[in-house]
Order: C-alpha cells, then sequence, then structure tokens
C-alpha cells in the first residue's frame, strides 16, 4: 500500500476519532515523504478502521459521540434504551409459539434453524394433510394425493419442502404408510431435482444443504426403524436430488449393504404382510411357539362348545401334540395340574396373550439325566475306544422329550380371543374329551389380572399331595 492510499484512508476517519486515536505527526510526515512505513502504520489503519465501524454501530443503537469517549476513557456510559415491555397479546403470541415448538415435528436438530418461518411453513403443512385427511380418508391413496397437491402448489420452489416432509413422516401412521415403500418414494419426490447436488469435494464434505440432507437421514431412519429396505428405483431418486457422494446417499448404501443381511438372517422367517384374521395370526404365533412338528391345532368356538346362552362369542385356538396327550395320560390323578396366563407373545408389531396346561416336573428322569451327564463329563477320555459289546447299560441315558422341562411339563397351550376365565375353562373341558384323564385330576387356574396379580382358581375337586 503506497503512503498516499494510506493518507487516503486516513482522511475518511471523523475528526472525533482522528482525536482519540492521536496518531504521532512524524507517521504522517514520514508517510508523505513516502517512506516505506507499512509495520508503523498497518497497527494505526487497523486500529482506525475499527473505531470507525464501532462509531458507526453505536451511532445506530442510539448512542452519542461523547458517550463513546466516555466508554473508551474508562467512564460510565450512558444506559441503553430499556426494551418495550409487551402486552398481553404479545406474551399470549409468545405462549403459543412455545407450545407450537412443544408438539412441532421438526427435530431438534439446530435449534437455531428452527425459526419462526418453519414453525409457519410445518403449520401450514399439517393444515394441508388435515384437510386432505378430513376429505379423502387416512389411507394411502390420501396420503399420495396430499403430496401430489403440494408439488403441484409449489412446483417452482419447492418452498417448505423440509418442514412438509417431517410433518408428512409424523402422520404417516395415522394414514397407515410407515411401512409402505411407495409412500416414502413419493415423499421424497418432494426434494427439487437436480438442485443440490454438491459440484466439488468442498459441499461434499461440509454437507451441501444441511437441512435437507438431514431431512433424509431422518427418513431412512424411519424407514429403518420401521424395517423398510429401500430399493434401486429409491436409490435413483435419492442421487438425482443429492448426488451420489452426499451423506445421505452414503447412509442409503450403508442400509442397501446392512438391511438386506439382517433380513435373511432369521431361520425362521415371519411374512412381511401379516394376515388380519385374529384366528390365523393366532394359528400363527402357536406354530411358531410349538417346537414338536406332530402338534395338532384346533379352532374352536365357544358358543359351539357351551350349551349356556350368557357364554361370551369367542374363539379358542389349541395346540397339543400326540406326545403331550401321552404325558397326560401317564400323569398321577392324585397331583395337581395347572392352567397360567396369559403371558404375552408378539409377533411383529401384534399382541396376543396366551395360556398352558401344566404339569410338575419329573424329577426323577431329570435327576438321572442329569447325573448321566456328568458322569459322562468325568469319564470323557477321547483316546479310549468303547465297543459296542462291553457298552454298560447305565450309559444309556433316559428318554425325556422336548415337553419336559427344567420347571415344568407342557401338556398343551391355547390363545383365546377375549383372554377371560370363562374362555380358558371352556378349553380345559373340551380337551377332557381326547384326555379322560383330565376328568379325574384338579386343575388349578393360576390367572394373572389386569393389574398383574395372581389369582387361583380351583375346581372343587380334592386331591391329596404326595412328596416325589
Amino acid at each position: 500500500m503506497s503512503p498516499y492510499m494510506m493518507t487516503y484512508l486516513y482522511s475518511l476517519i471523523p475528526t472525533s476519532s482522528k482525536k482519540m486515536l492521536s496518531l504521532p505527526s512524524k507517521l504522517m510526515n514520514h508517510a508523505i515523504a513516502k517512506q516505506p512505513l507499512k509495520h508503523m502504520l498497518s497497527k494505526h489503519l487497523l486500529a482506525a478502521e475499527v473505531w470507525h465501524k464501532r462509531t458507526l454501530s453505536s451511532k445506530s443503537n442510539g448512542i452519542t459521540d461523547t458517550n463513546l469517549k466516555n466508554s473508551v476513557n474508562g467512564k460510565k456510559s450512558v444506559e441503553m434504551k430499556q426494551e418495550p415491555t409487551l402486552s398481553s397479546v404479545d406474551k399470549a403470541r409468545q405462549m403459543n409459539l412455545k407450545n407450537q415448538v412443544i408438539d412441532s415435528s421438526l427435530p431438534n436438530h439446530d435449534p437455531q434453524r428452527i425459526t419462526s418461518e418453519s414453525r409457519k411453513l410445518e403449520v401450514k403443512a399439517k393444515s394441508l394433510l388435515k384437510q386432505i385427511a378430513n376429505e379423502k380418508g387416512t389411507d394411502k391413496a390420501a396420503f399420495l394425493y396430499a403430496i401430489n397437491t403440494y408439488i403441484s402448489q409449489e412446483t417452482l420452489y419447492r418452498r417448505g419442502a423440509v418442514e412438509f416432509i417431517y410433518s408428512a413422516m409424523h402422520e404417516m401412521k395415522t394414514f397407515g404408510v410407515n411401512r409402505d415403500l411407495t409412500a416414502y418414494k413419493a415423499l421424497l419426490q418432494v426434494f427439487p431435482e437436480g438442485k443440490m447436488i454438491p459440484r466439488n469435494i468442498w459441499q461434499v464434505e461440509f454437507m451441501h444443504y444441511p437441512r435437507q440432507q438431514q431431512c433424509g437421514i431422518d427418513m431412512l431412519e424411519q424407514m429403518e426403524v420401521n424395517g423398510v429396505i429401500p430399493d434401486d428405483e429409491f436409490g435413483v431418486l435419492l442421487k438425482n436430488r443429492f448426488g451420489s457422494t452426499a451423506h445421505v446417499t452414503r447412509k442409503y448404501l450403508r442400509m442397501m449393504y446392512w438391511l438386506p443381511k439382517f433380513k435373511n438372517i432369521n431361520p425362521y422367517p415371519i411374512p412381511y404382510i401379516l394376515p388380519t384374521d385374529p384366528i390365523q395370526i393366532a394359528l400363527f404365533m402357536l406354530k411358531r411357539m410349538c417346537v414338536d412338528q406332530e402338534t395338532k391345532y384346533s379352532v374352536l368356538k365357544t358358543t359351539e362348545l357351551e350349551e349356556n346362552s350368557t357364554q361370551e362369542d369367542t374363539y379358542i385356538v389349541s395346540a397339543q401334540s400326540p406326545i403331550q396327550q401321552e404325558l397326560l395320560s401317564k400323569h398321577n390323578c392324585n397331583l395337581p395340574l395347572f392352567v397360567e396366563g396369559p403371558y404375552p407373545v408378539y409377533l411383529r408389531y401384534l399382541q396376543k396373550h396366551y395360556f398352558l396346561l401344566r404339569a410338575e416336573p419329573n424329577i426323577k428322569i431329570l435327576r438321572q439325566k442329569k447325573q448321566q451327564e456328568i458322569e459322562e463329563e468325568k469319564e470323557k477320555n477321547m483316546f479310549e475306544w468303547i465297543n459296542f459289546f462291553d457298552e454298560d447299560y447305565k450309559s444309556i441315558k433316559p428318554v425325556v422329550s422336548v415337553h419336559e422341562q427344567e420347571d415344568s411339563t407342557i401338556l398343551a397351550l391355547c390363545i383365546t380371543g377375549t383372554c377371560s376365565k370363562s374362555s380358558v375353562q371352556t378349553w380345559i373341558r373340551w380337551l377332557e374329551k381326547s384326555n379322560p384323564n383330565l376328568t379325574t385330576t384338579p386343575v388349578l387356574f393360576k390367572l394373572l389380572s389386569e393389574d398383574h396379580e395372581m389369582e387361583v382358581i380351583g375346581d372343587n375337586r380334592a386331591f391329596q399331595e404326595q412328596s416325589t
């Protein structure tokens, strides 16, 4: 910078500021004489520029030049203007804004980005979804119609696309499309195409269009939670909007690598679309619970089994195998049987409750089996060959079925429509037809009530306890 340029810059500083700076006259004389004093003048010119900016900002805030001098000299400056008091109407508006923030569907990733304008756009999007839900209903067709309505209204700029997508994601469960891939594809098309693709490596790493990319990541996370696996068409739609190197596209690529592996890792897969019939769902649950492949399943109606007209109309799905019938026939009639439940069982997002008929465990056989396992563990020698004819008969393990567990022996399972006491009692009376030994055996109903308290109900048949 030439000395003449520095002199010109110094002339731009107000007179009051020059007095406060009090530059030495030697410096100005050297500057006029064209002497290279950049290292001496740079500090003073920088201070003059900062002072000039502070002066302009202070004048805009209502602070006079005299007050500014007093603040520099260490004196107390004139107090700033007090903020105007809020009226009752303004306070009510602030309370409404706070309530909108609490009920907002926008995620709180960065609170500074949630402005009053974004909240207005969110309210507009929610009103559109609510209006279409009232007119068209809450189904997939209405949800797609809402998306097409927004796109037709915001064809050019797609103003409020992020707020609309978050609001639609929040209402997807209401419309019943939170597990529908087609709905997510339509929702992704709300973003404008080709506008947000990064052009260089810096835009890629610094997350070009961060709000839009974060919205896309949140959409992919919601798909992951609901078990929705994206396909190649979804990837093409995503790359046309954010490019192939964006953060949201990396999230999509990671999902495409891992989710198919997790989907096929279960050896007993559950169908993606579950039946709507409750009887079919109960059958499906019992088939997954019963290990024995010979288990027979029966569907009953309480009104057909009971002659009493006051009996509730519900269904009973029962499961019992021939081995369980054999164990029940060998059971000592003087020892009680127990009906326990209801216990919850889940099939994806559906829940049912089941009951089980059980007996006390066969301690003698289980003890023999355990003792034999301990002896085999002690005498195990991989280098010792035992001939078939030299094998001791005592080494033969007692045969224990899969139904004979350490805590109890499972004799039957059932799922009822109402989970009531009367439906379970009807199930036991129906089992007596195929299990005659059950008619002379005492049965205790150990049922859990709604407040999870055990309630024991007898069948009015006396029995004697015998020690094993």
